[in-house]
């Protein structure tokens, strides 16, 4: 198993925003990322990001322009299957991108989206190779999508095992490897007892965080090229 983590842009943040317990106004660069596993001759997004700059602005966010870095890794026309974990807009925007790939999505964040969405991911997700889950999904019997419910109403995450260690891709139940590692829950969520309950319970059984947002995951693993650094 091969797996990536790919930055499409970076910006400022409150840390009130990242950490409940967070009272000041001070700003933490973050990233804006997705991640990317090659697994049993299948390639695999765990969402998938946006590229409207209209959007990034609103939000401050710099884009980095990764289309030439991903298809270095990928053939983005035979991706497999794609893992959304919610519905905001940096983490499904660009799911129209991937018109044949197989969607698993929260049935709770599906119904959101298909409310929220820009007209083209809406288009994207009344296709039938789309799966909605209520509560967990095993895939590959590798990958368990997890609903957790703690940032959206349907946000979830995915486990699984590699080299004898659990890791979790967060979604953004976490934001930084922090939130979990010192069980510091989010600070902008739906609902606080089900990002608490995720946290403590991934805590404690020693799970390996991987979050969206959090700038040292591209400061510490091997990096590949200008925004790709692959985790193992």
């Amino acid at each position: 198993m091969q797996l990536y983590a790919v930055k499409f842009g970076e910006s400022l943040l409150s840390s009130k925003y990242i950490f409940r317990d967070e009272t000041s106004e001070d700003l933490i660069r973050i990233s804006w990322s997705y991640y990317i596993a090659k697994y049993n001759n299948k390639t695999i997004l765990f969402d998938v990001g946006f590229r409207d700059p209209i959007t990034a602005n609103e939000w401050g966010i710099e884009l980095c322009n990764v289309d030439e870095e991903v298809k270095k890794i990928i053939d983005i026309n035979r991706v497999d299957v794609i893992f959304i974990t919610h519905s905001h807009f940096d983490h499904i925007d660009n799911i129209d991108l991937f018109p044949d790939a197989q969607i698993i999505i929260s049935y709770d964040d599906y119904v959101h989206a298909l409310e929220s969405v820009n007209p083209n991911v809406k288009n994207r997700l009344l296709k039938e190779n789309v799966v909605k889950i209520n509560d967990a999904y095993l895939f590959e019997n590798k990958f368990k999508f997890k609903v957790i419910g703690g940032h959206t109403t349907g946000s979830s995450v995915v486990y699984f095992e590699h080299n004898q260690k659990e890791y979790v891709i967060t979604g953004d139940e976490c934001y930084s490897c922090d939130n979990l590692l010192k069980t510091r829950p989010i600070g902008v969520f739906s609902s606080s007892e089900n990002n608490e309950s995720f946290i403590n319970e991934a805590f404690e059984k020693g799970y390996i965080p991987l979050p969206y947002h959090d700038i040292t995951i591209f400061q510490t693993h091997n990096k590949v090229s200008n925004n790709i650094v692959q985790i193992f």
